[in-house]
């Protein structure tokens, strides 16, 4: 039995491979007059200040979307509050300053509210802040109510009893901006926003979400094995293949990992060394397991590393990694890094990270989420093949090597003291 499905699964790829190539060309063709996979927000990453200036442009009846008050209303009624009426006077501000010197990302008065929106896609809060910012809201009322929305992933910290917490994404039966946006996209009446809304919230989808790219061109791909699967001699060869899905995609991941090291050791002349939690594809499967790698005179717990937020291979962030001594708790202090006070700065100096108590230096990466479908895609879009081909992975190779030598200039001539 095990040499007759071998002998089918043989069957059944080789015939298959015959049809790549018209696949492929079913594949380019789509993408050519139909561009299915393009988006202006996975292109550009927004940070926290873009996706500030698209949410108060949305809830700005006088925006250029031309659509009133759709997407205020909509957030109100997602709330439990009233509807505006056509004849109400709306102002929207952003980085609106407080009485002690902070900013509310956005406030948008009405003759009934006064609503902030304090928009927080991936920082932390700050001590106190939205008990401040709940405060100031309420500080010149004139017979209005205050609305004060936390618009994050994060539960609120303080004011819990007057915040409205309204998560980008969430599951089924809370509310949240995805599902928000979701519910008026057929009550746009011009093109132009209608479009410009479906690409945002697939955005929030695939960044907040769990969503994968809705991908046309893939589907001769899908629909030629869906097809072959109506065969029962065929089956069980697709079902073999099914089996061994989890160590394909471990297998891929893990030739990204061997290619960035490859790329870091070439490009560098250094001698570097991986993180002892395995290959790539294994150590993302794992939340807040990294893999990194590092020179082996750097301090302990010191790497460019990439890292899984979420759980299995969800959320994922590549950076600098040294834990702050003096932020992390107590019983972490085991995970501290001696070289994070000279990496203090990097957010400085290399654009388009953040800071954080375990990171000098961060972001989310452009594809957050490397699921199967993700490991697939690398080997249908790489010209050859081969996941060193992919242009997706030559330019994370890239940034390894250029946040490599930006940790090494520092760290140079530092490593007798700080090693540890």
């Amino acid at each position: 039995m095990y040499i007759e499905e071998k002998t089918a699964l043989a069957s059944f790829l080789a015939d298959f491979s015959l049809d790549v190539p018209k696949l492929d060309a079913m594949r380019q063709g789509i993408e050519l007059y139909g561009a299915t996979r393009f988006s202006p927000f996975v292109i550009f990453s927004p940070d926290e200040n873009t996706l500030s200036r698209v949410i108060a442009e949305l809830f700005d009846p006088r925006g250029s979307h031309g659509q009133g008050l759709l997407f205020v209303n909509a957030l109100l009624q997602k709330l439990g509050y009233p509807r505006l009426g056509s004849k109400d006077a709306v102002r929207v501000r952003r980085e609106a300053m407080t009485r002690k010197k902070r900013r509310i990302d956005i406030v948008i008065e009405t003759r009934s509210y006064v609503i902030g929106i304090e928009n927080k896609p991936w920082a932390g809060q700050q001590n106190n802040q939205l008990a401040d910012y709940f405060e100031e809201l309420s500080a010149d009322l004139r017979g209005r109510e205050p609305i004060l929305i936390f618009l994050s992933n994060q539960e609120a910290r303080t004011a819990r009893e007057h915040v409205h917490r309204l998560p980008y994404f969430a599951g089924a039966g809370e509310a949240c901006l995805y599902k928000l946006l979701g519910a008026v996209i057929d009550d746009i009446k011009a093109d132009p926003p209608r479009r410009f809304v479906e690409d945002f919230n697939r955005y929030i989808g695939i960044r907040f979400g769990n969503h994968t790219m809705d991908d046309e061109a893939d589907k001769p791909y899908t629909e030629a094995v869906s097809s072959e699967f109506d065969n029962i001699a065929r089956r069980k060869a697709i079902a073999a293949v099914l089996l061994s899905q989890a160590a394909l995609h471990t297998r891929i991941l893990d030739d990204v990992g061997q290619y960035i090291y490859s790329e870091i050791t070439q490009k560098t002349g250094l001698d570097w060394e991986a993180t002892d939690n395995g290959g790539l594809g294994e150590s993302i499967t794992v939340q807040y397991a990294p893999w990194g790698l590092r020179r082996p005179n750097w301090p302990v717990n010191c790497y460019i590393a990439i890292e899984a937020q979420g759980s299995r291979c969800d959320k994922l962030m590549v950076g600098i990694k040294a834990p702050d001594a003096m932020k992390i708790a107590p019983h972490e202090q085991e995970y501290a890094s001696p070289a994070r006070p000279l990496l203090q700065h990097l957010v400085m100096s290399i654009p388009g990270g953040r800071k954080t108590f375990w990171w000098p230096w961060c972001q989310r990466m452009q594809e957050s989420t490397w699921g199967s479908e993700f490991a697939a895609r690398l080997i249908l879009d790489s010209p050859t093949g081969a996941v060193d081909a992919n242009p997706y992975v030559q330019d994370l190779a890239r940034q390894f090597v250029e946040l490599g030598m930006a940790v090494v200039k520092i760290l140079d001539g530092n490593g007798r003291r700080l090693k540890g």
